[in-house]
């Protein structure tokens, strides 16, 4: 009697002691939720700018970054270096001759911020200004100069796309000229007889 009157007892002690435990584990899922909503592991390659109700409010990185769900976004910027194909298929030197200019330009993010605020493609954006400051250098000079051009000109137009994407926090780091084709037209042969005639001039024959 004595035994069935403390299994009784024990029976009606139980659910006090589970139900303790179900609260915890119901406050604790919920909570295990949001925490894994809020963090984010950021890279060394990489840094995370936070946006707070449409307004930037930091960045942060690399490592462990955590946030506030429902009031903050955030946007992930690499910082590797990126390599875009530049091209130019119809460029005219200052002596009047077509020519088609390929080239590679490696561009980096410097700037996070800007990157994010200023346009939806920066690198994209990169290269057309990179290709417009390629057509700009090559009218300024003449086919003969080209190659001059290529040899020590490359660090210069870098620094100027710099110049001007650095608004979109992006820096063209080099600058590499690898083809240069002049088609066979009406304009190189005219060039051709010109350069023929010059040397003409200067070294008439006796």
């Amino acid at each position: 009697m004595l035994a069935l009157s403390a299994h009784a007892i024990s029976a009606l002690q139980a659910p006090a002691v589970v139900e303790p435990a179900v609260w915890v584990l119901l406050g604790t899922v919920p909570l295990l939720v949001i925490i894994s909503r809020a963090l984010r592991v950021v890279g060394e390659d990489e840094r995370l700018v936070v946006c707070r109700l449409g307004r930037v409010a930091r960045v942060r990185g690399p490592g462990l970054v955590l946030l506030w769900p429902g009031l903050e976004r955030e946007v992930r910027v690499s910082l590797r270096l990126v390599c875009l194909d530049l091209f130019c298929p119809e460029a005219v030197t200052r002596d009047g001759v077509s020519v088609r200019i390929k080239a590679t330009a490696v561009a980096a993010t410097t700037d996070p911020v800007r990157f994010v605020m200023t346009t939806e493609g920066p690198m994209t954006a990169t290269a057309l200004v990179a290709e417009g400051v390629l057509r700009r250098q090559i009218a300024e000079r003449e086919l003969a100069d080209l190659p001059t051009m290529i040899t020590h000109g490359c660090a210069e137009m870098a620094d100027r796309i710099s110049d001007m994407t650095g608004r979109w926090g992006v820096q063209v780091a080099l600058l590499d000229i690898t083809d240069i084709h002049v088609p066979l037209r009406g304009e190189l042969l005219a060039w051709a007889q010109a350069q023929a005639g010059m040397q003409r001039e200067r070294y008439p024959r006796g």
